[in-house]
């Protein structure tokens, strides 16, 4: 039986052997893979939080997602009801527990829906809808736009901007909206924003160097802005223009106190979870 006292020699010599491995171009890997495996660290798992205890709204990344890590998002209120807004890319539920009050899509495209996490859970849904209810002590609504272009279908919109309002708040994830600007009547419909999900940079919805996305919040003008679909350039673009960026990893608490003062920024929520 190993000893601590001889582990930590042995950890010395594999990651040497590793190293003599990779720079062999791996060829070992086969023979010396699940023995690497042993003496290597186990990975600390970073998760989204399941109870709120901030005291606050909890806005949280939750998406394993590589390409689209910044689509889905878990909201969950000061009394614990908990919104899972497009969700793509779900972890399993042997990953997390996560048990949703209501689920919201804005649009069926594969970067913001994941069927299967849909199908397990037996709650309230919204798919890509223009409807209003409640769920506990969230009411939410949901106003029709464009994926792409001004054309608005009134039968069947190809984005749905969804409102929650939780706890003094109301939150807005605009989906992937393509419109130039926003109409009066959608303007009036979603009335005061204080936080939004908001795409800058998706040539799906012709905003690879397009100006929309800005002018869109500008016409909104939410207090606290979310990126979704962005890259750093456009993250750092909207920053500047609201006078403050502010980069956090993974987790966000939120209250009507903390909008007191008036000043508008950009949170990047960075995900960095490890499922």
């Amino acid at each position: 039986m190993l000893t601590l006292r001889w582990l930590k020699p042995l950890q010395k010599s594999f990651r040497t052997l590793k190293t003599i491995n990779h720079g062999l171009g791996n060829f070992m890997n086969p023979i010396f893979k699940p023995i690497f495996s042993i003496f290597e660290p186990p990975k600390a798992r970073i998760m989204p939080k399941l109870r709120n205890d901030t005291g606050k709204t909890l806005i949280q990344t939750v998406s394993k997602s590589s390409f689209t890590p910044s689509n889905s998002y878990i909201i969950t209120s000061r009394d614990g009801t908990v919104i899972v807004a497009d969700p793509t890319a779900m972890p399993t539920e042997d990953e997390l527990d996560l048990r949703p009050d209501v689920i919201t899509v804005t649009h069926p495209h594969s970067d913001h829906i994941d069927p299967d996490f849909l199908d397990r859970h037996n709650c309230r849904k919204s798919i890509s809808r223009v409807e209003s209810f409640d769920v506990a002590d969230v009411h939410i609504y949901s106003v029709g736009s464009s994926h792409r272009g001004s054309h608005i279908s009134v039968k069947s919109p190809s984005n749905v901007i969804y409102v929650f309002e939780v706890d003094g708040l109301r939150i807005a994830h605009m989906g992937d909206i393509g419109q130039d600007h926003l109409t009066v009547k959608q303007l009036e419909s979603l009335g005061r924003i204080d936080v939004a999900f908001m795409q800058f940079s998706n040539p799906f919805s012709g905003m690879f160097y397009s100006e929309k996305g800005f002018n869109v919040i500008e016409e909104l003008k939410p207090q606290i802005i979310i990126p979704t679909h962005s890259n750093p350039r456009s993250t750092r673009k909207i920053g500047k223009m609201l006078g403050k960026l502010e980069i956090l990893e993974n987790c966000f608490a939120v209250s009507p106190d903390d909008l007191a003062g008036g000043q508008r920024k950009v949170v990047w929520l960075k995900n960095t979870l490890k499922y």
